[in-house]
C-alpha cells in the first residue's frame, strides 16, 4: 500500500514539474477578442431582459455594439402597428371600432379637413405606444377643386368663359337686377369693351385758381355681364352639397381685361364643412368606447 502511495506522489510531482517548465500555450487574439465580445453579448441579453422585466426601459450600452430586431423573424408582431387611409368616413369607422384597443380616441383636425384615430392610445396608468394609427382624409371633388383653382388669382376672359361652359350644370349667374342664361354669360365674358373717359376741369378767379382731373373707366359688353355667380357642388364626397356665391369682377389696369371671381363668406364655408366632417365621425362612432375630440394628437419621442 506504501509503495502504491510513493507511486503516484512521483507521478504528481512529474506533472506539477512538466507544468512549470514547459512552454506557455500560445492563444489568438481573435480567439480572446471573440470571447470578450461573447461575454460583452451575454451580459448586455442580460441587462436588456432586466430592464424590460423592471419596466424601466433604460439600459446602458457601449456605443460599439448594434441592438438587433428579430421581430420578423417570430411567429407573431410584439403589437398590432401601422397607418390605415382612407378618404371616406364609414371605412374609417368600421377600421377603427374593429381594431381599437384601451383608451383608443379619434382626433378630428378641422382646419385641414382631417381626423386620426390613435388605436393604441393607452389610458394614464397604462400608455400604448400611439403608433397604430387610423387616418381619414377626405379628398376634394372635381368640381371643388376647379372652383378653387379658379378663384385662386385673376383670370383670363379664355379661362373664365372655359369654366362658365365646361360647369354650367352647376352655375347660375345673375345681374344686379335679373338672372343671366349660361349662353350670356360666356358671351359677355368673352367680348368685354373698355371705355377710358379723361375729364379736365379748370376754374380761374381774381384771387384763385383751381384744376382737377379725373379718369373713369367702364367695362362693358354687349351681353349683360353678370356681377354673381352661384356655383352648387359637394365639396367632399360624405359631405352635403352646398351653394358658393361668386362676385365677378373685371380688372381694367392692363391691355387686355382680367376677370376676378372671389367666394363670398369663404371662411364661414370652411367653418359649417369643418363642423358637418365632426358630425358624421361622431354619428359613425360608438362615443361610448371612443371619444372623438376636435384637435391634433402628437406623440412625444
Amino acid at each position: 500500500m506504501s509503495d502504491t502511495n510513493s507511486t503516484t506522489t512521483s507521478i504528481e510531482a512529474q506533472d506539477m514539474a512538466h507544468a512549470i517548465f514547459s512552454p506557455a500555450m500560445t492563444v489568438p487574439d481573435a480567439f480572446i477578442e471573440a470571447l470578450e465580445s461573447g461575454q460583452e453579448i451575454t451580459a448586455a441579453s442580460k441587462a436588456m431582459a432586466a430592464a424590460i422585466q423592471d419596466q424601466e426601459g433604460l439600459v446602458a450600452l457601449p456605443d460599439s455594439m448594434k441592438v438587433h430586431d428579430l421581430e420578423h423573424a417570430m411567429p407573431y408582431r410584439r403589437h398590432a402597428r401601422g397607418s390605415m387611409n382612407t378618404p371616406f368616413v364609414d371605412p374609417f369607422a368600421r377600421y377603427t371600432t374593429a381594431h381599437a384597443e384601451d383608451g383608443a380616441c379619434v382626433f378630428i383636425n378641422a382646419t385641414d379637413m382631417q381626423a386620426t384615430a390613435v388605436l393604441n392610445l393607452g389610458t394614464p396608468d397604462v400608455p400604448g405606444h400611439a403608433d397604430n394609427l387610423a387616418k381619414l382624409t377626405p379628398i376634394k371633388t372635381a368640381a371643388y377643386q376647379a372652383l378653387l383653382t379658379i378663384t385662386r388669382s385673376a383670370i383670363t376672359q379664355q379661362q373664365a368663359a372655359e369654366f362658365f361652359e365646361d360647369w354650367a350644370g352647376e352655375l347660375e349667374f345673375y345681374t344686379d337686377d335679373a338672372q343671366v342664361t349660361p349662353k350670356q354669360a360666356v358671351a359677355a365674358v368673352r367680348r368685354i369693351t373698355i371705355e377710358a373717359l379723361a375729364k379736365v376741369e379748370s376754374e380761374e378767379q381774381s384771387l384763385s385758381a383751381t384744376r382737377s382731373a379725373f379718369e373713369s373707366v367702364t367695362a362693358s359688353s354687349k351681353e349683360p355681364i353678370p356681377t354673381r355667380v352661384y356655383f352648387a357642388c359637394r365639396p367632399y364626397a360624405d359631405l352635403q352639397s352646398r351653394t358658393f356665391v361668386l362676385r365677378l369682377g373685371v380688372l381694367t389696369g392692363e391691355k387686355t381685361p382680367r376677370l376676378m371671381l372671389r367666394i363670398l363668406k369663404a371662411e364661414e364655408h370652411a367653418e359649417e364643412m369643418a363642423e358637418e366632417l365632426c358630425g358624421l365621425v361622431r354619428d359613425a362612432i360608438d362615443l361610448a368606447t371612443i371619444p372623438v375630440l376636435v384637435g391634433q394628437y402628437t406623440k412625444a419621442q
